[in-house]
């Protein structure tokens, strides 16, 4: 019996599916003819390409009035961005960054007027110092206690030097202080030394270490001790860990609620604004186009503001859930630039980007990790893709837009306006190439889906070939089957008769054992007529001699 392949069936975009084959003969009364096929498949691929053109001219006019509505309308009205973003960072403040004003490095916030006066009379009582010379801490030698400036006028030559300075002990913490913290940072007595004007403007605020080194002409054994000295005093009075941890906390929360609310209500007036912006436009449209109407333009125009007030009404709930939807994202997108600062620190800009950005990489993100059951692969792969690709777009057109802007307002002209302009211009350009990016898109991922109209036809006709194939299978499968089904009839008659067979072998059997009993009872008589007939001629020869002497006798 002949044993068949199943044959290879390319992928193909039609109608016909294995399950419309039949195994029966009749099966090509069923096949649709090559021209149907054809123009069923030209017909489908022209539809989707009209409908992704006019999705495509929908889409640019959605994503121009979402990125003028939201990122470069609400945003620059509700967030006044910065940089190093809402919350200070150890990183930013080494980088002299403050997100606020009290934490900036203000000199008149470490007064220190009280210990610089303890430390003058401590050092004339230790004779240290006197109207004429003074020790300086750092040299060892005895300079003049005071000069004599440009204009002939006697000055203090002897100056109270902060060994590490002021501004490097806020950039190491005192940001984090309340200005009586700072105070006791500035008067901390073993980190004040006194030293000659020249030594001090010399050493300004460089850090201790590099400023009293060797290079730079001192003798570390005496400046080393001094340095480590003040270095260990003012540790104790920088925030600890736990300090850090519990500011930082603090300020997250301020700010997280802050942006909560901010965010929230972006989104929220973003979908309520992007609502009412469309149903302007629809009814606008409408009413003009529509001069036919019975009825006044006046009460046109009432009928078309309720059923606009009846859209964004209608809109009210979505808008609450945008709201706690955008606020979420605004405390992760807080939470997120202060753990990049903690690193680098980002501009304004960047900061901007992170916040309306981080919908789009959560939208990528969820569904990448929990897609839609039922979603098909395709499906999520485009999702994904226009999700990174939408970041992708908003990031460069926010950073376009400051190159905009400075361009604008080096044109006399445009000067006053630029702040107006560059907002309007980028949002209208970042979202017709956001709709332009989403097109090709779908262009690029049904490009690598289907390899094009020629690819599909020859499917098409390998698919007639195939189904030619199928069918003649189909009816060899039918012989075999009736061949199959002979020989199981068959094997149930060779079946009775070896059964037959054996039991004519078992009699046949039972018949040679009783001939075989037979044939030697037989041998056992005849033996016994043996037996006897000679013992018969036994007695008859007896019997003749008896008579034979009986009549001699006689």
């Amino acid at each position: 019996m002949s044993t068949f392949q199943k044959p290879y069936i390319a992928p193909f975009d039609n109608d016909v599916t294995p399950s419309s084959w039949s195994l029966s003969p009749h099966a090509s009364d069923r096949r649709q003819s090559d021209t149907p096929l054809h123009r069923s498949a030209s017909q489908r691929r022209n539809a989707l390409k009209e409908q992704r053109i006019q999705a495509l001219l929908d889409h640019c006019r959605d994503e121009a009035l979402k990125q003028l509505i939201g990122p470069f309308g609400l945003t620059p009205a509700m967030f006044d961005d910065i940089d190093g973003g809402n919350v200070t960072t150890q990183h930013n403040a080494h980088q002299d960054i403050y997100a606020k004003a009290s934490e900036k490095y203000d000199r008149n916030d470490y007064d220190y007027q009280g210990a610089k006066r303890d430390k003058k009379r401590n050092a004339v009582q230790a004779g240290e110092m006197n109207a004429d010379t003074f020790t300086d801490a750092y040299t060892g030698e005895q300079a003049p206690t005071k000069r004599t400036t440009s204009n002939g006028k006697q000055a203090m030559n002897a100056e109270l030097d902060h060994t590490i300075p002021l501004k490097q002990v806020h950039k190491e913490g005192g940001w984090m202080r309340t200005p009586e913290g700072r105070q006791t940072l500035a008067s901390e007595d073993k980190n004040l030394n006194y030293t000659t004007l020249e030594n001090n403007r010399r050493k300004s605020d460089a850090p201790a270490e590099e400023a009293l080194s060797a290079q730079q002409g001192y003798d570390e054994t005496r400046t080393g001790p001094l340095v480590e000295e003040a270095r260990t005093a003012i540790d104790t009075h920088l925030p600890d860990t736990g300090e850090r941890v519990a500011y930082h906390a603090k300020e997250l929360g301020k700010t997280g609620t802050r942006e909560f609310g901010k965010a929230g209500m972006r989104r929220a007036l973003g979908l309520l604004l992007h609502e009412l912006v469309s149903g302007v436009f629809s009814e606008v449209a409408s009413v003009v186009n529509d001069r036919t109407h019975p009825d006044s333009l006046l009460e046109r125009l009432t009928a078309a503001i309720k059923r606009v007030a009846r859209r964004v009404q209608g809109k009210f709930k979505d808008a609450l859930g945008e709201f706690f939807k955008g606020g979420l994202q605004g405390f992760i997108s807080n939470l997120l630039t202060f753990l990049i600062n903690n690193l680098i620190t980002t501009s304004a800009k960047v900061v901007t980007i992170i916040r309306e950005g981080i919908h789009q990489l959560w939208d990528a993100l969820k569904m990448m990790l929990w897609p839609p059951e039922g979603m098909s692969h395709e499906a999520r792969l485009r999702a994904i893709t226009k999700s990174v690709a939408g970041l992708f777009t908003l990031g460069a057109g926010m950073l376009w837009e400051e190159s905009l802007n400075a361009f604008l307002l080096g044109i006399p002209p445009l000067a006053p306006i630029a702040g107006f302009i560059s907002p309007v211009l980028t949002g209208l350009l970042t979202g017709l190439a956001t709709a332009l990016l989403m097109y090709a898109i779908d262009s690029i991922i049904d490009w690598m889906l289907d390899k094009g109209t020629a690819c599909l036809n020859s499917q098409i006709d390998a698919l007639e070939g195939y189904q030619s194939l199928m069918r003649q299978t189909a009816e060899r499968i039918d012989v075999q089957l009736r061949l199959s089904a002979s020989y199981r009839a068959s094997l149930g008659l060779n079946d009775s008769i070896s059964h037959d067979w054996q039991e004519a072998g078992e009699a046949l059997a039972d018949a040679n054992r009783a001939a075989e009993a037979t044939r030697a009872t037989h041998d056992d008589t005849r033996t016994s007529l043996d037996n006897a007939t000679r013992t018969q001629q036994d007695v008859n020869a007896a019997l003749t001699r008896l008579l034979g002497r009986s009549h001699k006798e006689t």
